[in-house]
Order: structure tokens, then sequence, then C-alpha cells
């Protein structure tokens, strides 16, 4: 008997991404040979009218399927989105990449290893020839700020971070350690912040070297980026998830920086410490165990 294929849902998060959003999704439908594929797209209170020309051109595919939201921020419509597919495997992709033929079937291949958490493909980009590519990242310094990595092997192998452009989960584990951090802004370290939780929860996080997704790395961005809630996004990370000690290292980085009194604000006033604590009696391994894992220097 022939062993049933997981359906994988494809969720694309977009706000006012003109015509890089019918061209990532004519894409997707193009080159995905998933014989059970479906694409939800989180709308997240575009005013650019992207997606209604999505509706105009891909509405008559039944397998694509438009959610409207306002004010979400990628988080949370990547969230949104989970709980609208049905699909066994999820696949979180920006709404501005180019999948080339048979992208997905290498990404999903990991996931018949156990404890498989999440996968990600090899980055490359869309301009200039598409020759930069990344295997994972990493964390820099106590600033967080990430560096690409270069390529360690020809099979799935573990890293520490993947970046948010293409995250592959199974339904199960994304359940398991949590969705993206419902508390983070709009944009900015929610991909680190989930391929961290996984890794502390017990999974392994791995790049599939095979696979490759171009992506649009651009200079601006359709919509307001707030320097200090990039900020607050980063500082919360470290405080959910990392020890006092290293969490006074990121602080001692940015004390300087504008808008840090500000920040500390919004986190004082948010859920941050409650869902530290949450956390930490959630986890298995601690930022100890990463740090030394993947020779973080934080």
């Amino acid at each position: 008997m022939t062993k049933p294929v997981d359906r994988a849902s494809i969720v694309i998060p977009t706000h006012n991404e003109g015509e890089n959003l019918v061209d990532t999704v004519r894409c997707v439908l193009k080159n995905t040979g998933h014989p059970d594929l479906e694409i939800i797209v989180v709308d997240d209170g575009s005013t650019d009218g992207s997606g209604d020309r999505l509706a105009e051109a891909v509405g008559h595919d039944r397998r694509v399927g438009v959610v409207r939201a306002k004010g979400l921020g990628i988080a949370r419509a990547r969230n949104l989105g989970a709980t609208c597919a049905s699909g066994q495997i999820l696949v979180f992709l920006d709404a501005h990449c180019f999948t080339p033929p048979h992208w997905m079937d290498g990404l999903i291949q990991p996931f018949a290893r156990p404890g498989v958490g999440m996968v990600g493909p090899a980055v490359a980009t869309m301009c200039y020839g598409g020759e930069a590519r990344g295997w994972g990242l990493s964390w820099r310094d106590a600033s967080l700020e990430v560096e690409w990595l270069g390529q360690c092997g020809n099979t799935p192998y573990p890293v520490p971070l993947l970046t948010g452009c293409c995250q592959a989960m199974r339904k199960a584990a994304f359940e398991g350690p949590g969705p993206y951090d419902p508390g983070m802004t709009r944009w900015g370290s929610e991909d680190e912040e989930l391929s961290l939780r996984c890794w502390l929860m017990g999974y392994d996080v791995l790049v599939q070297p095979q696979s490759v997704v171009y992506h649009l790395f651009r200079d601006s961005f359709p919509y307001e980026v707030q320097v200090p809630k990039i900020l607050y996004n980063r500082l919360r990370l470290a405080t959910l998830h990392l020890s006092d000690a290293r969490l006074e290292r990121v602080l001692q980085y940015y004390r300087n920086a504008p808008g840090f009194d500000e920040t500390m604000g919004w986190l004082r006033q948010s859920d941050a410490l409650s869902r530290r604590r949450q956390l930490q009696e959630l986890r298995c391994r601690d930022d100890d165990w990463f740090c030394t894992r993947f020779g973080c220097r934080i």
C-alpha cells in the first residue's frame, strides 16, 4: 500500500508587497510538485491593492486562500496563517521569494527523522546573479546581530538559527514549542527566537543544502519599520531565553543606543518576564548548552 503524502501548507504573510506577492505565489504554484498543497496568504492590512491583484491573478486556483487581517506584524500574521492551515507540514515563506523547481522536495525530507523541529533551505539573493548564499545564521556577539554561515555539508545538518524568509516545520512541532512569539512587534528577531526556542525545547533545527530559495534583500521596506521596535524585539528575545549574565551583556551593549530607555519601559510593561519564567520551566536545554554547542559568543 502506498504511504499517504502529508499535506503541505505554505503560509505567506504580506503587507504592501505589490507585484512581488503575485510573482511569489505564481512561482510557488508553478515550481512546487508536492501532490497535496495549499497556500495561505495572510494580507496584513495592505493598502496597495496587492491582495486584490492576487485574487484576480490566481483566485481560480482552489489551492490558494487569502486571509484578511490588519496590523498583526509578521509573527502574528504567520500564526494566523498556521491556525487556518490544514497541512501536517507548515512552510512559512516571505512574499518576495523565488522558489526554483522541486525546492520543497528536499526541504521536507528531513522530517522523516524523529526530533527534527524546523528545516530551512540555503538562501540566495535574487540580485547579483543569485550567487550570494547562506546556510543558516548565528549571532556575532552580544549585539545579537546575525551573520550568515557557510556551507558545512551536502546533507541536512544542524545550524543555530534559520532565517525567516523560509522556515518549514511539522505542525505538531509548531504547536509543541509554541507559535511565533505574539509579543514581537512588526518586524525583527521573530525567526531567530523561534529557532532558539526549538533547540531549547529539545527539537533539532537543520539546514537542507540541497534546497535553495532566492530572497529579495532590499534596502527599504514597503511599510514603516521603527528602530526602537526592532531593538525591542531583540531585547525581548534576550529576556525570554538568555541567562542573567548573557542578558546583562546584551543590555550593556545597547545601553547607549537611541531609544533604549523607552524600549526598556515597553519591556517592563510587557509579559516578557512572566513568559521567561514559563519558558524556563518547559525547556529541556538552556542557553549554556546552546552557546557551547554552536560556539556563540554572547
